[in-house]
């Protein structure tokens, strides 16, 4: 056995903070390992479970988004497009995300948790005929298969606890983050340099009985995986709590500021305006090389919004954005990742490395990965305490 680092009282402290931190956090870590799990492969899931909402039928051309707009506020009349996420394949859906028409001229903070303003916000259309495959909302709770996957992440971020559930959920990633370092500090050893050293906490050894074998998997576990959930703790905290870890980074490196986006005036829903295909094109022309990933709809500041991907953009999504005049299709703004601050990148970063997006497949499985030894070790710190417990009961007796 090598030997520990921290020995004597402060193990004793610290064993009782890893403790009592690792019981207060074991459910929320195991709605979130499970969650988190299922989540990290969410669009493959969704589409095999509804591909009446994301696959269809490719024909000779496709209408023209503003056409499908039409069809959808004309089945929808209380409604209001605000963003169309343009279909990636030749076989995919548009997906077009409604709010409500008395909102069109309202600036909304986003606000963890926060719930739209319609029964469902997010529909899927087929960009060659029209029709309209479906909808389901992503802001509530709704018991079908089409809204499933809408439902688990609702569970994973707030559980279904809108904004306070955020703001508990942003509470409970901070202790999980202070308890990883607490638990690595427990198992590291003290001539940690040493190759040696480290053999015997990474393996579950030849020792016999249930309690050993708990623990011996709950440490190792730790130890392998705690890189991964590091990081995927680190981003939740940012993810539920935006408003307060914005700042700190704020002070460090500017980050960009939306009143720099130069309003071109509010303009009226009905009024004829440029098309999103003269916006696209407008965009494409700013970023050749980019693929348009969605384009928004501002109707306060008179602004299209091109989201548009470039291929070393961290965020699947793209980090670009063009923003083009609604008037007379115009590009009055550009913000580039490359040309934005290091905090920006920062910023930029957190979401992709919570879902494994950053990095394709590979980040997809080590996400998994984090998620499977979260619930691992869950389970097996509960039974090393319980066991624990049970031997210090009959001693007493």
């Amino acid at each position: 056995m090598s030997t520990l680092s921290v020995t004597g009282t402060p193990r004793r402290w610290i064993s009782k903070l890893h403790r009592w931190s690792g019981l207060f956090l074991m459910v929320f870590l195991l709605v979130a390992g499970i969650t988190g799990a299922v989540l990290s492969f969410r669009w493959e899931i969704d589409r095999t479970l509804n591909p009446h909402l994301f696959s269809i039928t490719p024909q000779s051309k496709p209408m023209a988004y503003q056409t499908l707009i039409d069809i959808v506020e004309r089945r929808f009349p209380d409604a209001i497009v605000s963003t169309v996420v343009v279909p990636k394949t030749s076989s995919d859906s548009a997906i077009v995300y409604i709010k409500s028409r008395m909102e069109a001229y309202v600036a909304h903070v986003h606000v963890p948790g926060m719930k739209s303003s319609v029964d469902f916000n997010q529909i899927f259309v087929n960009p060659y005929s029209g029709e309209i495959l479906g909808q389901r909302s992503t802001t509530r709770f709704v018991p079908t298969w089409e809204n499933l996957m809408p439902d688990i992440a609702r569970l994973h971020f707030s559980l279904f606890l809108d904004e306070y559930g955020a703001l508990l959920m942003g509470v409970c990633a901070v202790v999980w983050f202070l308890t990883i370092f607490v638990g690595l500090a427990l198992a590291w050893p003290a001539p940690w340099r040493s190759l040696e050293a480290w053999k015997p906490l990474i393996s579950l050894g030849a020792e016999k009985g249930n309690y050993r074998l708990n623990y011996r998997l709950h440490r190792m576990t730790a130890l392998v995986i705690s890189p991964i959930l590091l990081v995927v703790a680190f981003s939740s905290i940012y993810l539920n709590w935006p408003n307060v870890i914005k700042p700190a980074v704020n002070a460090v490196s500017p980050l960009f500021n939306a009143d720099a986006i130069p309003s071109a005036g509010q303009i009226d829903i009905e009024t004829p305006r440029t098309t999103i295909e003269q916006a696209i094109s407008t965009a494409r022309d700013t970023i050749p090389i980019a693929r348009v990933h969605s384009v928004g709809r501002d109707f306060l500041k008179g602004l299209y919004s091109v989201r548009m991907q470039l291929p070393n953009d961290v965020s699947p999504n793209g980090n670009n954005t063009v923003y083009v005049r609604m008037s007379d299709g115009q590009s009055v703004f550009q913000r580039k990742l490359k040309e934005v601050s290091a905090g920006d990148v920062f910023v930029a970063w957190q979401s992709p490395l919570h879902t494994g997006g950053a990095f394709g497949l590979t980040g997809q499985f080590l996400v998994l990965l984090g998620a499977i030894a979260l619930v691992v070790m869950c389970i097996t710190g509960f039974n090393v305490w319980l066991r624990k417990r049970r031997g210090q009961r009959r001693q007493r007796r």
